[in-house]
Order: C-alpha cells, then sequence, then structure tokens
C-alpha cells in the first residue's frame, strides 16, 4: 500500500500520486469480456513498468477505469493518461478486432478524464475506495470530489 514517503530527486523532494478515471467512448459497457480485461490489466502494467510509474491500485468496472498511481517527479498527469490511453486503446484493438466496427474513427476511450491528487493524508481512502468500487458510475466519484472540496476551508489549517 502507498506509504505516503516523498520520493527523492536531485532537485526535488514530493509525492506525486494521483487517482485516476477514464471511461470508453460513448460509455460502451465492453471491458467486463475476460480477453479485454486481461489486456487493458497488461497495457496497463507494462506502460507503468516502461516509464516508470508504480501502479498502487487498479479497478476496472463494466465501461471505465479506475488507477492509484505513484508517477515520476518528471511526469505530468497529462502525459501517464496519455500514455496508458494510447497504448491500451492499440492492444484491445488488435485483440479484438470486432470493436473496429463500434468505434470507426479508432478512438477506444472518450476524451473525458478524471484525476485527483493525493497525498499521504487519504491515500488509504482512495486505495479503499479504488479496491471496493465495482459499478459505480463515473459521475458518483466526480460528485464526491466536488463534496470534500466544498468542505475544504482555510479555518481547517489554522
Amino acid at each position: 500500500m502507498f506509504s505516503g514517503n516523498f520520493a527523492n530527486n536531485k532537485h526535488s523532494v514530493g509525492i506525486n500520486a494521483f487517482h485516476l478515471e477514464w471511461c470508453t467512448k460513448y460509455r460502451y459497457k465492453l471491458l467486463h469480456g475476460s480477453i479485454v480485461n486481461r489486456v487493458l490489466r497488461e497495457s496497463i502494467c507494462a506502460t507503468s513498468q516502461q516509464y516508470g510509474m508504480q501502479i498502487l491500485a487498479m479497478e476496472i468496472g463494466f465501461d471505465h477505469i479506475h488507477l492509484f498511481v505513484s508517477l515520476p517527479s518528471t511526469m505530468a498527469v497529462s502525459t501517464a493518461l496519455q500514455l496508458f490511453k494510447g497504448r491500451s486503446s492499440r492492444e484491445i484493438f488488435a485483440a479484438c478486432r470486432s470493436f473496429r466496427g463500434l468505434y470507426h474513427k479508432g478512438h477506444f476511450w472518450s476524451r473525458g478524464i478524471f484525476y485527483r491528487s493525493v497525498s499521504n493524508v487519504c491515500s488509504s481512502t482512495v486505495y479503499n475506495y479504488i479496491s471496493q468500487h465495482k459499478t459505480r458510475e463515473l459521475q458518483n466519484t466526480i460528485y464526491s470530489a466536488k463534496s470534500e472540496a466544498s468542505q475544504l476551508s482555510l479555518l481547517n489549517f489554522f
């Protein structure tokens, strides 16, 4: 599990952990098949290993995926998502050629994403949420993130 230890680099120290979510284009429920699920897991693990990312938790729903990931300090969230979505899309289309009929333009994933930075303060909450998440919709996470943000105030820090 994520310990919240700071990553030390030559000129920086910090935690670069994120809760990421993205969904299939048109919200098609295509991720529940054993072949797609296996290809997706292997692709995400291979991408994280190749680029020095660490997957802390992963859960694949019927039409979306949750990742709790620690990124290298030099990597932007958008770059990580581009790498995950691009490689997995290519590998899914290669393994399931029939999906080309559903996605004529070759875009398996929707353009939208959800991301939230996670520090050592609430990492166990995110880990438990992703580990126990099975069929909740993407919007539930967005609404809970909005409610969490509205509860924060500067008075809590003084």
